[in-house]
């Protein structure tokens, strides 16, 4: 009984065509990211001109195809992406990826038709995309939803409501969850199916905002639907499939959030380390104390280990090899991460870490959102355990 994986599943390539992305990339976040960070969590706004401008860049079509409109990369290079956006604004990085959530299984299980009409939107950034599963009593368990859609003529009428929907206030198009058909015992995650819907259709209705402790600038808000009538043919692959669909799009957004894991944690990695060869105590540079070395030590450490995992994950999807149980290791260890960086780097700062002015405290605040969503941190424990345990022929 072994891992399913070889030794060549292990290699991470880079190429110089990623290190030139990354290039752009970081500028990007530098001068058109960074400056702003500070005010869009103070006021909790996002600012229009930044997605604006990752539009004009390419940043929300990086792995699509170029007759679809977009970048013709990878997944390694969205990994990439996110991780030097997020070192600037967890909370604009959000607000990018989340719209993959709609554009990823567009391209994954949409027909042609569906394809043509929304996929050059999205992956150009002209539209953003929200993506409606989580509701009042089902989040992490997706067949819990009670969403309704049902059947009228050659149309489905949507009756329920979301919580928690990144981009629900500013999205155009939206990939929404409703059940066409109840649970059944033993098969409770059939019967969910995809309506991809726009904004404007009569019965939508985005409600209240939902504040929540980080990601300030990305707030999610609830979604309502009141007889809405969609028509069969935006229905997103099968009647019934939808939880497959959900959960195809989770494990590829699993690798992004791992990402942002990274970028969290190599902020609060530079925050530190330029603290501490700057301030001095008792004469000597902070950086000079053994406590302050080893501190530093275990933020670089958990930095490498979280990249190199995200990495490693997005290499499997690259190659469309198996990466679920890859891609839920990275998440957990590259989210947890951010939030030990974070909380180092205000114990190595002091004053100055817990002062908002700095931006220290706003790593750790974003850090706890990263862990919950596209699946708690828990639920990937047990995935993880499931999978190994499939691999290795045990019962789970």
């Amino acid at each position: 009984m072994s891992s399913e994986f070889s030794v060549t599943d292990y290699a991470v390539q880079l190429t110089p065509e990623h290190e030139a992305f990354r290039k752009v990339v970081r500028e990007f976040a530098d001068k058109v990211i960074a400056p702003k960070a500070a005010e869009i969590d103070r006021r909790n706004e996002m600012d229009p001109e930044v997605l604006e401008k990752a539009a004009e860049i390419g940043l929300f079509g990086i792995p699509f195809p170029e007759e679809y409109g977009g970048g013709g990369g990878d997944d390694l290079m969205m990994a990439i992406a996110v991780e030097e956006l997020t070192r600037a604004s967890a909370a604009c990085a959000t607000a990018i990826i989340a719209s993959y959530l709609v554009s990823t299984p567009l391209y994954i299980f949409g027909n042609e038709a569906q394809k043509k009409k929304y996929l050059p939107l999205l992956a150009s950034g002209k539209k953003l995309g929200a993506h409606g599963m989580t509701e009042p009593v089902a989040g992490s368990d997706v067949a819990g939803i009670q969403s309704t859609a049902a059947k009228r003529g050659d149309s489905y009428v949507l009756n329920g409501r979301k919580m928690f929907i990144t981009n629900g206030d500013k999205a155009d198009i939206f990939l929404l969850f409703a059940r066409t058909s109840p649970p059944e015992p033993g098969k409770r995650h059939r019967g969910i199916t995809a309506f991809l819907v726009e904004r404007g259709t009569p019965g939508f209705t985005v409600g209240q905002r939902i504040a929540v402790t980080g990601l300030r600038g990305e707030h999610p808000v609830e979604l309502v639907f009141n007889d809405l009538s969609v028509p069969g043919e935006n229905v997103l692959g099968e009647v019934g499939g939808g939880a497959r669909i959900a959960l195809t799009t989770y494990d590829h957004g699993r690798i992004g959030v791992a990402a942002q894991g990274v970028g969290l944690a190599q902020a609060a990695l530079d925050a530190a380390l330029k603290y501490s060869v700057q301030r001095q105590t008792f004469g000597n540079y902070l950086l000079t104390y053994q406590q302050v070395q080893f501190k530093v030590a275990e933020m670089v450490s958990a930095v490498e280990t979280s990249r190199l995992l995200t990495y490693w994950a997005a290499s499997l999807s690259k190659q469309g090899k198996k990466f679920v149980k890859a891609a839920s290791i990275a998440k957990v260890t590259a989210t947890e991460a951010a939030e030990s960086n974070a909380h180092k780097a205000m114990l190595i700062m002091g004053g100055y870490g817990v002062s908002v002015e700095t931006g220290v405290e706003r790593l750790l605040r974003d850090s706890q959102v990263i862990k919950t969503y596209e699946g708690t941190n828990d639920i990937q424990r047990l995935t993880i355990v499931r999978e190994t345990a499939r691999e290795m022929g045990l019962p789970v």
